[in-house]
């Protein structure tokens, strides 16, 4: 070896050295005796602090292990026979010092020179750090996932190629009932759709992408899950890392009941505006014909007053007696209208024959009431329960319109009643050969208020509480009428009997 080759090789090994000594990391150098060729400062004082080992260059490793600790001696000498037999080894060390746990990573390998010699070099670095954020990672991720599986609500998270990354209780378990598929971390969240909802497949893969080009999202759906059609809000949110999106994080929340409640409120605030126009109407309408028949009273009082004729204080009493019934007509109206509204339906075991006589009765003393004949058919097959007192008011106000519209022309006028029941609803028709109503009023005659002419006997309240009660009871009224001919009324009751035997 020339002197120029001499030098360079003294430069490298003066280079190799200072790499070695200068290195943060822990560095050792065996020869294939186990004799120390090098070692750097952090090798020589972490064995010293560690196992009170001194290592010196041209020292055998081993020996001076063996008279510090014999039981460490046998671990690196196994380490120290594995590596030279050709096998790199990798370890992790653990010991403690000052009543503090230190980790240490270290590794072995092996060189073969030219010579057929070993070299094993040793490497070891303080992964005492990395550990304890290993262990903060896998608790953060522990408290994270039990905070995911006790949230009622689903949660997923899917990947740029739309695997998914996880996702927690659930959603696996709503969307095994929703879909019948179970959930399976890396797989497509897409290919888990079932082929047959390719529609649904599109629009979610348009979330998705939305969602990936970093655009959050708020969607509303509705999905048959265990037999019940449920609603919900789904929110996407774009995960972000470095300036980069990496996936996105779906958040899914049942508003079934939620909905069910807005839905209730809406028809509430409906009916409530309802409730408000009519009562504006009743209220202005009412107050109108309430005072109509006390003016015509007070008049008629004045008269008698003035005109001392015995026979025309008859003819004026007579006409107080008129608008006095006429007045308590009305109020009796506005008590039935009151009580419809207000009151909860009370059903009773009905017997049709005693509540259409008992109607009857009642109207018997009408102007012409003995005019109208009454024909009355009742064919029962089975209990029928519901609430007496609104079918007696709607049978008044029904008989009592074919007596009062009754065609004085005709020299037989009746108004027939026929009724049939069975376990499911009853059938109720009234049919009269009375006056009947004109085209025009047909669509009106059961509004609140509603008269065909100024001289209309009623007070315009009585077909709009019997829509009302037939609606409250549940059933439905169809009319049919012709002008000169007569009028029907049918209407359907449901049978309550199933609600008062449970």
């Amino acid at each position: 070896m020339t002197m120029l080759e001499q030098t360079e090789v003294g430069i490298w090994q003066d280079l190799f050295t200072s790499i070695i000594e200068d290195a943060d990391s822990n560095l050792l150098l065996l020869d294939d005796e186990g004799q120390i060729i090098t070692l750097n400062p952090g090798f020589y004082w972490i064995f010293l602090e560690t196992y009170g080992i001194e290592l010196k260059k041209g020292s055998s490793l081993l020996e001076a292990m063996e008279k510090i600790n014999p039981k460490l001696t046998e671990i690196w000498r196994d380490r120290f026979d594995t590596v030279i037999s050709g096998t790199p080894i990798k370890v992790e060390d653990v010991f403690e010092l000052e009543g503090r746990k230190y980790y240490w990573e270290i590794h072995f390998k092996s060189t073969t020179l030219p010579d057929s010699r070993h070299i094993v070099s040793v490497f070891s670095r303080d992964s005492t750090v990395r550990k304890v954020y290993q262990k903060r990672i896998l608790e953060n991720e522990a408290n994270l996932r039990s905070i995911l599986n006790t949230i009622d609500d689903s949660v997923w998270l899917i990947n740029t190629n739309y695997e998914l990354i996880d996702f927690n209780k659930a959603f696996y378990r709503s969307y095994k009932l929703a879909f019948g598929v179970r959930l399976s971390r890396g797989k497509s969240i897409l290919d888990l759709i079932p082929e047959n909802l390719v529609q649904l497949r599109i629009m979610w893969r348009e979330r998705y992408e939305a969602g990936l080009k970093g655009r959050p999202g708020k969607y509303f759906d509705s999905y048959w899950v265990d037999k019940e059609l449920r609603t919900y809000e789904v929110k996407t949110y774009p995960i972000v890392e470095n300036g980069s999106v990496t996936g996105v994080t779906i958040y899914s929340r049942d508003i079934t009941l939620q909905k069910k409640t807005e839905d209730l409120l809406k028809e509430q605030n409906q009916e409530l505006t309802k409730i408000n126009s009519e009562l504006d109407r009743f209220v202005y309408s009412a107050s109108h014909d309430l005072r109509a028949p006390l003016m015509s009273v007070k008049g008629l009082l004045n008269m008698i007053k003035i005109d001392k004729d015995k026979e025309a204080t008859e003819h004026y009493l007579k006409l107080i007696e008129t608008s006095v019934n006429k007045l308590d007509n009305f109020i009796t109206d506005i008590i039935h209208y009151s009580r419809n509204s207000r009151m909860e339906v009370i059903p009773k075991l009905i017997d049709f024959n005693g509540l259409v006589n008992e109607s009857i009765q009642s109207l018997k003393y009408m102007d012409e009431a003995d005019h109208v004949r009454s024909i009355v058919n009742v064919k029962t097959e089975a209990e029928f329960y519901s609430d007496p007192g609104r079918l007696l008011i709607i049978f008044n106000n029904i008989i009592a319109n074919a007596v009062r519209y009754h065609d004085k022309w005709k020299k037989d006028s009746f108004v027939q009643i026929d009724i049939t029941t069975d376990n499911s609803k009853a059938v109720v028709k009234f049919t009269d050969n009375g006056i009947g109503i004109a085209d025009e009023f047909k669509d009106k005659v059961f509004k609140m208020f509603f008269r065909a002419t100024a001289d209309s006997k009623g007070s315009g309240l009585g077909l709009y509480i019997v829509k009302s009660t037939v609606e409250k009871l549940g059933g439905i009224i169809r009319m049919n009428s012709q002008l000169g001919e007569g009028t029907s009324f049918e209407i359907d009751v449901p049978n309550l009997k199933a609600s008062v035997l449970n």
